[in-house]
């Protein structure tokens, strides 16, 4: 990790509330380059609305949150949308792969309708997940963990200074979810800090650190229990 640098995420007293009643009450949060961090929690304690957040999809109603130390309360709604679109990669629940391209071309896709010229790129990190022999294979020829995996690459193809997972190994078996952890950590090791939320604890285990979700409230998760 370096130091020097800002940390990719800094969230002071975050809050967001929808008119339910349901959201994030307070998130405070560090995040540095080249680090994977949990977030666990039960069935709407938030964790989809931190996401939200710091994909710049909602905007805080409380609270600060710095993205490579800009402070994005400052950005006009373009100007989020360029940063989302620079600097974070978001994995959603859905996946949202395009079914009539195949996974190079899902891949490269997150650089624009011109991604034939990404080609090289998008088959490199797909072979760095372990999908180079399925890289002209359509979405429906793939199965659930390679799906996954092809969805972090996509978030992953373009350098991101963050990726966001959302609950990246529901529905899997024990060898997929391993193997879509393993695709996590491979975004860490180009220099990414990633943030994924999960209800599974051997997932939460696998990451550098993790925090926990209770009530909208996230707290840090140390040897023991929370802090």
């Amino acid at each position: 990790m370096n130091r020097s640098a800002p940390p990719v995420v800094e969230a002071d007293g975050l809050s967001f509330r929808y008119a339910s009643g349901a959201g994030l009450a307070r998130a405070d949060l560090r995040l540095e380059a080249g680090e994977t961090v949990a977030v666990e929690g039960a069935s709407g304690s938030g964790k989809s609305t931190l996401v939200a957040l710091l994909g710049l999809i909602l905007a805080p109603a409380g609270g600060t949150l710095r993205i490579g130390g800009t402070d994005v309360g400052g950005l006009s709604g373009a100007e989020r949308d360029l940063m989302r679109s620079r600097s974070i990669g978001i994995v959603l629940q859905d996946l949202g792969l395009l079914p009539f391209l195949d996974a190079w071309e899902n891949v490269a896709a997150a650089f624009g309708p011109r991604f034939a010229r990404h080609e090289e790129e998008a088959r490199s990190l797909l072979g760095e997940l372990g999908m180079e022999r399925l890289a002209h294979a359509r979405v429906e020829e793939l199965s659930g963990g390679q799906r996954q995996r092809v969805a972090v690459a996509r978030a992953a193809v373009k350098r991101p200074l963050l990726v966001l997972a959302d609950e990246p190994s529901s529905g899997l078996d024990r060898a997929n979810a391993e193997g879509v952890m393993g695709a996590l950590r491979s975004c860490a090791a180009r220099g990414s800090a990633v943030l994924l939320v999960t209800h599974d604890p051997a997932v939460a285990a696998a990451c550098d650190r993790r925090y926990a979700l209770e009530d909208g409230v996230l707290a840090a998760v140390r040897e023991g229990g929370l802090v």
